[in-house]
């Protein structure tokens, strides 16, 4: 058969132990953490067994983290009127032209629907989500953070209140935000693996995980049952020679070792790991070659772009790949900016637009626009205030979602005040988050089929913001 594949490229090689150091990182820290979490593996078994029948009923969540802290309040933003003046005063020389000046803040139709009248923009670099938003594809989530429990600013000056751990550590912040569990440092699993270990289920067995990860290693995609299989920007990562014939006595001495009988159960997971990271990557090889082209073009250069193409080759081959749910989590770097705010800003930005305008593209070429949703993540919001030319690590911050299964077109949660010493503010416009990191992807769990009754052994402090008997906590995804 002679089949044209246009996004064929070499599947990165790496060395031996590469491979095993990429492919084995969980195993050890499961093991570490198996008897803390072995009550929860129990109700997971449990617990799905109550899923709806599936039928050609696919669905998939695209996590788009914006590592380092995205100053989100300058890429969503009052754009004019009394808002945009105190927009202005806060952000000084690093705040945008209001709407209508040369690169100023795009309009997006509407006012706030918490009532105040004022009128929101969206960076000047983002035009392709000013349409979305426009046209009802994409909606904004205003104020959105890592909380252990509802707070207010008296509540933290008090002294006797609790925080997220390492509240304004990259580090902590990026692990809560994809654990959704503020009050714990070293969470073994994910919100997406713990949810992926529910939604098993709608998937057929298959050597190759529900969740792919463009990333690399993370612990949003990792559950009790569920680990990520990780890509390169060159798609499969395999054993550096390993399908060689000029290897093939070393490919069979290796086979040999991981075939062996292992007393000892640390050897005999580290084993039975490889040999699954072996066959993940010769599966996920042949369903690419035999799945779909996607033709839409996407740009090399742009490092989201490169993600978002092999998340589109994933899809196309996700009747292959026997899936009927999947996540995917994509990363764009650099958004730590404490100078050069202006500039890198509008850069990285513009990236994101470019990339999720191609992605937009491949998406509708395979029709399935309304059964892929992509959403935003970072590891904290900026401060209000300058430190000259950038900004600084701060709490709560905006976030976009976009697809067609969202209902667009509107602004969820309530957009805060940006006048400094607001009854928000912590300081230099830290402003404490009105909705919290459980709230914000409840929806998202919900949509990809997690019962209500089930959706606290994913989200296990959401009860603390909002019942989940009650159905979604902000209501930006369909219901059908």
């Amino acid at each position: 058969m002679n089949r044209t594949h246009k996004f064929s490229r070499q599947p990165e090689q790496v060395t031996r132990r590469q491979f095993l150091d990429r492919s084995n990182k969980f195993v050890l820290g499961s093991a570490t953490a198996a008897s803390a979490i072995l009550n929860l593996n129990l109700l997971s078994q449990l617990a799905g067994a109550d899923l709806p029948e599936a039928e050609d009923d696919y669905r998939a969540l695209v996590c788009v983290h914006f590592a380092g802290g995205n100053d989100s309040f300058n890429m969503v933003a009052p754009c004019e009127g009394s808002g945009y003046e105190e927009y202005l005063e806060s952000r000084g020389g690093i705040a945008l032209p209001s709407s209508g000046e040369v690169d100023g803040l795009l309009p997006l139709d509407g006012v706030l629907v918490n009532g105040d009248g004022r009128k929101l923009g969206i960076h000047p670099s983002l035009p392709f989500l000013q349409a979305q938003y426009n046209s009802g594809k994409a909606a904004i989530v205003a104020n959105v953070g890592t909380l252990v429990e509802p707070t207010t600013l008296a509540n933290l000056q008090s002294g006797n209140f609790r925080v997220p751990l390492g509240l304004f550590s990259h580090s902590d912040q990026s692990m809560q935000w994809q654990t959704s569990l503020s009050d714990q440092r070293s969470a073994a699993t994910g919100w997406g693996g713990r949810m992926a270990d529910l939604l098993a289920g709608f998937n057929e067995p298959s050597n190759v995980s529900m969740n792919v990860s463009g990333a690399g290693d993370n612990i949003f995609q990792t559950g009790i049952n569920t680990i990520a299989y990780a890509f390169s920007a060159n798609g499969s990562v395999e054993l550096s020679a390993w399908n060689s014939p000029s290897n093939a006595a070393r490919r069979q001495a290796v086979e040999g070792i991981l075939n062996a009988e292992y007393q000892n159960a640390f050897e005999r997971a580290f084993a039975v790991r490889k040999k699954g990271a072996i066959q993940s990557n010769a599966d996920y090889r042949e369903a690419i070659l035999v799945a779909p082209t996607v033709n839409s073009p996407f740009t090399r250069s742009n490092s989201l772009s490169a993600q978002l193409k092999i998340v589109a080759k994933t899809i196309a081959a996700r009747k292959v790949l026997c899936k009927q749910r999947q996540t995917f989590f994509v990363q764009l770097d650099g958004f730590d900016l404490h100078g050069n705010l202006g500039t890198q800003h509008a850069i990285l930005l513009g990236r994101v637009n470019q990339a999720l305008s191609e992605f937009q593209v491949a998406l509708v070429e395979m029709g399935v626009m309304d059964k892929v949703t992509t959403f935003t993540s970072s590891d904290f919001g900026r401060t209000l205030s300058s430190n000259g030319s950038g900004t600084d690590h701060a709490w709560g911050g905006n976030h976009l979602v976009f697809g067609g299964a969202v209902n667009g077109g509107q602004v969820y949660g309530t957009y805060p005040e940006l006048a400094l010493e607001s009854s928000l503010d912590t300081g230099r416009g830290r402003l404490i988050p009105t909705t919290s990191v459980d709230e914000y992807v409840s929806d998202l769990a919900l949509w990809m089929g997690v019962s209500k009754t089930n959706l606290p052994l994913v989200l296990p402090n959401l009860s603390r913001f909002h019942d989940p008997d009650l159905g979604p906590a902000m209501g930006y995804m369909a219901t059908t």
